[in-house]
């Protein structure tokens, strides 16, 4: 599957059907899994092959073969290789729109909305050991199976299942934490790294100073970088350059430009350091990588995602 497929700023299925599945994901490279980002839809991630620490917010949960993580809307989430050597997954990501009724009954006041406005917590961690784990897992396989195999009514069978997960989920839901110092410091420090990254995002192409980055979100330098370290677990100047030759992958995969003008548009003024910058974290430079691409290609086999 194409690297970064679930990058933040990704449209998820579509208005009629706001629901993307994505089967057999495995790492990006080095001990990356998924890299930071956020959306407002929720997600399923299954385990598939391997194990991963995946990262919610302030929370690392280490996820193995079997099991499934629930990441609630808004919440900044990543995952990074640790104890296993390879971690393949697959995502169920939709809209909470999926799940409204037309009108407020029962089903929507008592189940519905607490668990869309937050107010009740689901069990993030689902590892299969209870009945109900493995009913809600159960359900995961239905919808990613029935995606990829393009089954009849597969849209209806999926919003079945996600109230059947619901329903299997709801006893075991929490109330929210509260205000809390520690939960509001912890919000903060989200807010603040989220604004980074879209700093980051915004400016990739551009020249970026880490003073500048830094500025954005209130903190000295030295302060800036110790704590995007902590929270990303890579150096800011090792995020921007992982972003940008993630889109200087996407751009050799869709264009025959040529590999200089790419970096340019990228943001490398230095062709040999993106050529190096690019061969570390792809383990080919970029015309290998284009040609492995295009025999990737002419070798697949054409899959709907929606």
């Amino acid at each position: 599957m194409q690297r970064e497929m679930l990058r933040e700023n990704r449209i998820h299925g579509n208005p009629m059907y706001p629901v993307s599945v994505y089967p057999s994901v495995e790492q990006l490279n080095g001990n990356s899994v998924l890299e930071s980002h956020w959306h407002e839809e929720m997600e399923f991630i299954v385990v598939e092959q391997g194990s991963a620490i995946f990262q919610t917010d302030m929370v690392y949960t280490e996820v193995n073969e079997g099991e499934a993580l629930f990441v609630n809307s808004g919440e900044l989430h990543a995952g990074y290789l640790q104890k296993s050597s390879r971690c393949v997954f697959s995502a169920v990501v939709f809209h909470p729109d999926m799940l409204h009724s037309r009108t407020q009954d029962t089903v929507q006041t008592q189940f519905i909305d607490p668990f869309i406005s937050k107010k009740l917590v689901p069990p993030p961690h689902i590892r299969g050991v209870q009945p109900w784990e493995q009913e809600v897992l159960a359900a995961l396989r239905h919808i990613i199976t029935s995606h990829e195999q393009n089954a009849p009514a597969r849209e209806l069978a999926t919003k079945a299942q996600l109230y059947s997960m619901i329903a299997c989920l709801y006893p075991h839901m929490t109330p929210a934490n509260g205000e809390d110092v520690i939960m509001a410091g912890q919000r903060n420090k989200v807010e603040r790294i989220k604004k980074a990254l879209v700093y980051i995002n915004s400016h990739a192409h551009e020249p970026i100073r880490l003073r500048e980055i830094a500025d954005e979100i209130g903190m000295s330098e030295g302060h800036f970088c110790r704590f995007f370290k902590q929270m990303v677990q890579k150096s800011p100047v090792e995020y921007i350059n992982y972003h940008r030759i993630q889109k200087a992958c996407r751009l050799l995969e869709q264009s025959d430009r040529k590999v200089v003008d790419i970096a340019l548009d990228v943001g490398f003024d230095n062709l040999s350091y993106f050529i190096a910058t690019f061969k570390k974290w792809n383990g080919l430079t970029p015309s290998q990588y284009r040609k492995q691409h295009e025999a990737d290609q002419a070798l697949a086999v054409p899959y709907i995602t929606d």
